[in-house]
């Protein structure tokens, strides 16, 4: 009976898989007993909230050690950030009743970091460009549509 009463039956063993944007992971210590990280993921603004301008982010809670993880990996060229990745989340309650997101498992779910070149990334948002985005090489966009750069 006291395990039911520990854990919310309804959710269970409850997961769901996350795929976004992650934008950046944080880590905190607070007096060597309290320690967490976060993981950042980001979406295009929905318009829902009029007080928020520019990306909307969710923050996913993370164990203090996957962060070592996966200092490591950027460290050993195996990964970047901002990049796509997929994130096996469990549910569990947090305060207030809400459902609170907590990382198991990241992965890449995007080109792996070798794979991009300077051209693929757009140069004011550092973002990768999708294949169709992608500027032509010797051509110029116009209004009207595209243009060789070589015409007199």
């Amino acid at each position: 009976m006291t395990d039911q009463l520990t854990q919310n039956s309804f959710l269970g063993d409850m997961q769901t898989v996350i795929r976004g944007q992650v934008e950046s992971l944080t880590r905190y210590e607070i007096d060597g007993d309290n320690k967490g990280g976060s993981i950042w993921v980001s979406k295009p603004n929905t318009g829902k909230n009029p007080n928020n301008l520019g990306n909307e982010l969710i923050k996913v809670k993370m164990p203090f050690e996957m962060f070592d993880q996966k200092k490591a990996e950027v460290e050993a060229g195996k990964l970047y950030f901002p990049c796509q990745m997929e994130i096996l989340c469990e549910i569990n309650m947090g305060g207030q009743n809400k459902a609170v997101l907590t990382a198991i498992s990241m992965k890449l779910d995007g080109p792996e970091p070798g794979q991009i070149k300077d051209e693929d990334i757009d140069k004011t948002t550092g973002e990768i460009l999708p294949d169709k985005d992608k500027p032509k090489t010797g051509a110029a966009q116009t209004t009207t549509g595209t243009s060789s750069a070589n015409k007199p």
